[in-house]
């Protein structure tokens, strides 16, 4: 009784410090609380201090809300320290998903998890050791597991060649690019295909490929690094394309950096990357340039300790943690024998071989 009455004191606390408000509150528990704000208060002032409900509740709280009614949940125990990648606890959850993302677990020990068909564009930061390597190597051996290769096509773009080595040579995987020529090449085909298929949207009247008679698989353009890029015009405006139009397209972006970069993250790259994730940053200009404050305050011990924006609510998470050997050793039967052991066979196969087997080989400016 005593405790639901200082449950009940701070959340009136917190909601006049977010909105200069009274709440109506319907529910107290040790681990959720329900109220209501009266009509005429903007919801989106209670996401946009999220910060005030952790700072009174605790840092893995978490609120969720629409116009009036708001659920606050308070974790009974803390995020656990490590989490060991098993695809087997994630199938069935994603098994419905186009293209699952998994992230990790959150405060109350549930999975977490989207689909990037239906929120299109990841960027994942974080500094070195916060995890961020793991995490995308986690989201990128999920969806090789979970689809097939007529699904799910990958581009990888690995320019520090750490990373993406392990997915080379992989069924669904049509390229690792190390060097920025090499992925600009990739990129052109890319951008050829999404104009033929925005073309047959244009002629059947569809707004998205899944609408086609023809089965189009999803293409994934995955880059580790991105700020590498920055200098690099053609490549960041085929970039942008994707990010811009690419969601009816079938084609999606999963960015990384360590060091947010405000060049990088600016115009309409920025706007369109609907989701977000980043583990520990340094201090708090890398953490707002990320768009997740608050990730300057995760613990340097806090390996793979994340926070996740959508839809405007942010989550604090635990990312599985798979190491390079092991991923490489989980994707062994999905590996396929290249024509040729050397990277510049699997190059002139790539331009020499129509996109998805469906382009014709139509030129194109290689200045544009």
């Amino acid at each position: 009784m005593i405790r639901n009455l200082n449950l009940r004191r701070k959340l009136v606390k917190a909601v006049r410090l977010a909105a200069d408000t009274e709440p109506k509150i319907y529910h107290v528990s040790d681990t959720k609380l329900i109220f209501a704000i009266p009509h005429g208060i903007d919801p989106a002032s209670l996401h946009e201090k999220a910060y005030v409900f952790r700072q009174v509740f605790g840092e893995d709280c978490e609120l969720v809300g629409d116009l009036k009614r708001f659920d606050l949940t308070i974790p009974a125990r803390p995020l656990p320290a490590k989490l060991a990648y098993n695809f087997e606890e994630w199938r069935e959850d994603i098994s419905e998903l186009a293209l699952p993302i998994i992230c990790g677990i959150n405060a109350l020990g549930r999975r977490l998890y989207y689909d990037l068909a239906e929120r299109p564009h990841l960027l994942i930061s974080g500094e070195t050791g916060s995890g961020k390597s793991s995490l995308l190597r986690a989201i990128i051996t999920t969806l090789l597991l979970s689809k097939e290769p007529e699904e799910v096509r990958l581009l990888l773009g690995d320019l520090k060649r750490s990373e993406f080595g392990l997915f080379r040579n992989l069924a669904h995987v049509d390229a690792v690019c190390v060097d920025k020529t090499q992925l600009e090449r990739e990129l052109k085909l890319i951008k050829v295909e999404m104009e033929r298929r925005g073309n047959l949207l244009d002629e059947t009247g569809a707004t998205h490929i899944s609408e086609l008679s023809e089965k189009l698989p999803y293409y994934i353009v995955a880059i580790d690094e991105v700020a590498l890029l920055r200098k690099e015009r053609r490549i960041m405006e085929i970039i942008e394309d994707i990010s811009s139009i690419g969601r009816s397209l079938g084609v999606l972006l999963i960015l990384s950096m360590q060091r947010p970069d405000s060049k990088v993250l600016e115009g309409r790259l920025k706007n369109n990357l609907t989701v977000r994730i980043s583990g520990r940053q340094s201090n708090k200009t890398n953490a707002n340039v990320a768009g997740l404050p608050g990730a300057e305050r995760i613990k340097q011990t806090e390996r793979g300790r994340m926070l996740i924006d959508i839809d405007g609510v942010y989550r604090r998470f635990q990312a599985p943690w798979l190491a390079y050997k092991d991923a490489r050793d989980i994707l062994t039967h999905l590996r396929v024998k290249p024509s040729e052991s050397s990277d510049k066979a699997i190059e002139t196969l790539v331009e020499e071989t129509p996109l998805f087997g469906v382009l014709d080989g139509g030129d194109f400016d290689a200045e544009a």
